[in-house]
Parts: structure tokens; C-alpha cells; sequence
């Protein structure tokens, strides 16, 4: 919910909260102030305040109510306009009557849940009805009243209307600055998964079309390879698309060594059902790691390991070729990268790679990390 529209409805509960509550005191308070009608009138009036300021915060506690507000406005003014009966002129000279109290806090809580004009208009016609009520006093003259109620009243309600305003227009800010942060967050989440996507592409051309077609360049096939057309058809598969289906580790594995180009040593312990997610990456990473073996390792033979441990698939790749520094690798090979560190990462599980010079490579495959 904006935090506009959450500072509305705490405005409407707070206001009508304030108004019904200085209501209540100073209904109970009224017949104890030596007003001039007597307590048993003013008693009358308190009882039919305190009554109307309940209705009052029932009927506004969830929305504004012209009709209730309007008629609320009505009561100060009547309220307003009976001071000399249920005031002490004394009192009412050092603005310290039960009327004034709950007539100013009507006025401050209504700036905020009416609009300007309707709340102006509102407040005028309180502070009128207050000088006017004030001057029918025999002890208190019209610019009494107007001092020691009508202009106070008037300041109150435009203070109460300007801090209403800065409190709204800091909620309508904190929206705004709400709203660019999520946009930017949303386009980040975009940028990032586009980001993803393309890398992910890169690493199945980089497994598929771009690895097939190096090998006929290079003459490495000649076309009547027993293994080339499953290949192919794998690469145009994984191109076109095809959700890699979800398969047990063992299959896995068996069929992405049975389709290597190097002959591979398989051992294997143990069992687990891979989903389709991390069946493609164990896969893709495995058949990555093979391929590295046959075009870089100068051996003629890989060692594949399969187990399941404490719940966790582990493959393993070994050779005893030339081996390499993971440091020195130039920023532009992708076999490692994409193929096999960001595809396992990408399936929540990892993948770790040791090599040196002449010590032949190993790559770890795990999932789930």
C-alpha cells in the first residue's frame, strides 16, 4: 500500500481519535465549572456531547463522512454560540472554558480529512461562531473574543493544515523514491537474467555447434566416426531449445561417457535421482570436462568417477596430461567458465577445478552445492 494512502488512514483514526477523546473530557468536566445555566442544563449538553463524540469516532474511524463531519462542525458552532449559558465568563475571558478545547480540536483534527476549502470555510465558521458567543457574555467584548478565541482558533487550523500538508508531501516523497528504487531493482533483476541467458547460450553453442564444428575444422573427423551423428543430433537438440529430461546419476554420467570422443574409465558408487536442471548441468559439465581432456590434455584417456555421498552427487574427471595454471587462463576461453563453473553454479551446485603444469587436471563436479 503507498505510504500516502497508509498516512490517510492513520490521519482519519488519529483525528477522529483526538476529537471524540478532548470531547469525552470535557463532557464529563462541563457541570463542574460553575456554568451559568446550572449543572443540570449544561449536564444535559455534556451528556449530548459526550454521546455524539462516541457516534463520532465510530462513524469516522475507517472513512471521512461529509455528512457526520458537517454536522460535527454544526454542534461547535451551536457549542460556540451557547458559551454565555454554559461558560463562566471569568473562564471564558482567560480561555480556559470546557468549549473552546473541544471546539479548537475539532477545527485542528478536521484539516486532516477534508480538503483546503472545506476545512477553511469549516474553520471560519467556528471562529465566528466562537467571537460571536464570546460577545454575548456581559463580561467579554467583541475584540475580547476575537482575541482570546477567534484568531487562536484560526492560527491553529491553518498550523494544522500546513504540518498535514508537509506530512503528506513527505509520504508522496517517500513513494516516489520507493517507486525508482523498485524500477531500478526490477531493471537490475532483468539485467541480470538476460545476462544469464546469454551466457547460458554461449555455453551450449560453446558445447554443441562451436566444439562439433572445431573438430571438423581441425580434421580431427572425417565423417564416418560411429559417435559423430548422436552428436550432432544432441547439438541440434540442445540449439533448437530441448528441456534436458531428469534422470538418475548413473545414466547420466554412463551416457555422457559412452558419447565422449575419448575413451574414459568409469567408476561408480551409488545412486541418485537428478531433476531436469541439474541432470543438464552434470551433464553438459561432464561432457565439458571429456572434451577438454581429448583437445588439451595430450593423453588418450580420462578417468570419470560417480559417487553419491551424504546425499550429494559428486563427479569427478581426471587425467594425467599436461595440465595447466587455472590462473593463466585467457579471459576469452569459455570452456570452464560457462560450461562448467557457471552451469553447475546455475543448478545450485559448484564445480572445482586443480591443475598445474605437468601435473594433468581434475574437475569436481557437485550437487546440490
Amino acid at each position: 500500500m503507498p505510504t500516502a494512502s497508509l498516512l490517510d488512514r492513520f490521519a482519519l483514526r488519529f483525528a477522529a481519535g483526538a476529537r471524540a477523546l478532548v470531547g469525552m473530557l470535557m463532557a464529563v468536566a462541563a457541570p463542574f465549572t460553575d456554568p451559568p445555566a446550572g449543572p443540570v442544563v449544561t449536564g444535559a449538553v455534556a451528556a449530548a456531547l459526550f454521546g455524539w463524540s462516541l457516534a463520532y469516532l465510530y462513524l469516522m474511524r475507517t472513512r471521512p463522512r461529509t455528512g457526520v463531519w458537517v454536522a460535527d462542525v454544526g454542534l461547535m458552532c451551536a457549542l460556540c454560540l451557547a458559551q454565555p449559558l454554559l461558560v463562566d465568563p471569568v473562564l471564558l475571558l482567560h480561555m480556559l472554558g470546557w468549549v473552546s478545547p473541544v471546539a479548537s480540536v475539532a477545527v485542528v483534527a478536521l484539516q486532516w480529512h477534508v480538503r483546503p476549502l472545506p476545512g477553511a470555510v469549516a474553520a471560519a465558521a467556528v471562529c465566528v461562531a466562537f467571537v460571536v458567543g464570546a460577545a454575548l457574555a456581559p463580561e467579554v467584548t467583541v475584540a475580547q473574543g476575537l482575541a482570546v478565541g477567534g484568531i487562536w482558533t484560526a492560527v491553529e487550523a491553518a498550523l494544522s493544515r500546513l504540518v498535514w500538508r508537509l506530512v503528506h508531501r513527505g509520504g508522496d516523497l517517500a513513494d516516489e523514491r520507493m517507486a525508482r528504487r523498485f524500477a531500478a531493482d526490477r531493471e537490475a533483476e532483468l539485467a541480470r537474467a538476460r545476462r544469464a541467458e546469454q551466457r547460458a547460450h554461449w555455453a551450449t553453442v560453446h558445447d554443441t555447434a562451436a566444439s562439433t564444428l572445431l573438430m571438423v575444422g581441425l580434421g580431427g573427423v572425417d565423417g564416418r566416426e560411429p559417435w559423430l551423428r548422436e552428436q550432432v543430433a544432441r547439438d541440434v537438440a540442445a540449439l533448437t531449445g530441448a528441456p534436458a529430461p531428469g534422470g538418475c546419476l548413473q545414466d547420466v554420467v554412463r551416457r555422457v561417457v559412452g558419447a565422449a570422443r575419448i575413451p574414459a574409465d568409469l567408476e561408480a558408487d551409488g545412486d541418485l535421482w537428478l531433476p531436469a536442471e541439474a541432470a543438464g548441468a552434470l551433464g553438459g559439465a561432464l561432457a565439458e570436462g571429456l572434451e577438454n581432456v581429448a583437445r588439451h590434455a595430450g593423453t588418450g584417456r580420462a578417468q570419470v568417477a560417480a559417487v553419491v555421498d551424504a546425499g550429494r552427487a559428486k563427479v569427478t574427471v581426471r587425467d594425467d596430461g599436461c595440465g595447466f595454471d587455472p590462473e593463466r587462463v585467457p579471459a576469452g576461453r569459455f570452456g570452464l567458465a560457462l560450461s562448467v563453473t557457471e552451469r553447475m553454479a546455475g543448478a545450485r551446485g559448484r564445480a572445482v577445478v586443480t591443475s598445474a603444469p605437468g601435473k594433468g587436471t581434475e574437475v569436481r563436479l557437485e550437487w546440490p552445492r
